[in-house]
């Protein structure tokens, strides 16, 4: 059985745009790359550089919809649960205060992501909101021989995870998009938002 590709993006401004690819094979787990660039181009080439068939999915640590006015539903309901686990409310931003390279970087990958491998899901991923709140997230992230050699590159990992959680539909994870009225999709709107219904 040939493996599966799973791609995580966690764009940041220069230098700090961190990008992953697992690789499942049978029931095992391998990072097979990861990296650190400047921008959602040089992410994209790298990360298809090192997939060799298109990914069955892939997660970006950005918001990939945007709500027309206020606060998104889907960042009220994971800043909650971050904060149950003694987290700390300001790990989920409002978009409206969020840096301008994870916003445009984040649809930039998105958008030419789509291009690439039109038949490939795409998640909005939190990978540390999600390592807030799942111990799954945390023993899949220690399970791995390497996860990358900076944060960009762990978090892009952990957005892999997601990636392959969405890919499967994964029992317990649901879509934050469906929560969500009169949004614009800047990627588009066949983008989910694939994160736990409870804390684990």
């Amino acid at each position: 059985m040939p493996p599966l590709y799973y791609i995580g993006f966690d764009p940041g401004g220069d230098k700090a745009f961190g990008w992953s690819v697992l690789t499942r094979q049978g029931s095992e787990f391998t990072v097979t790359a990861t990296g650190t660039c400047s921008s959602a181009r040089h992410a994209l080439a790298e990360v298809a550089a090192a997939c060799p068939n298109a990914p069955q999915a892939l997660a970006i640590d950005a918001p990939l919809f945007w709500a027309s006015e206020g606060d998104r539903n889907a960042d009220r309901l994971v800043r909650k649960m971050v904060c149950a686990q003694g987290g700390h409310s300001g790990t989920v931003s409002h978009v409206n205060s969020l840096r301008g390279a994870c916003l445009v970087q984040g649809v930039m990958v998105g958008r030419m992501a789509t291009e690439m491998w039109p038949e490939t899901k795409i998640s909005e991923a939190h990978p540390k909101a999600l390592l807030a709140v799942s111990t799954n997230a945390r023993t899949f992230l220690e399970s791995l021989a390497n996860h990358g050699k900076t944060e960009h590159e762990r978090d892009a990992t952990i957005a892999g995870y997601t990636a392959h959680m969405f890919a499967t539909e994964s029992a317990g994870w649901h879509n934050l998009a469906l929560l969500e009225q009169n949004i614009y999709h800047p990627v588009g709107p066949h983008v989910a938002y694939w994160f736990p219904k409870t804390q684990a």
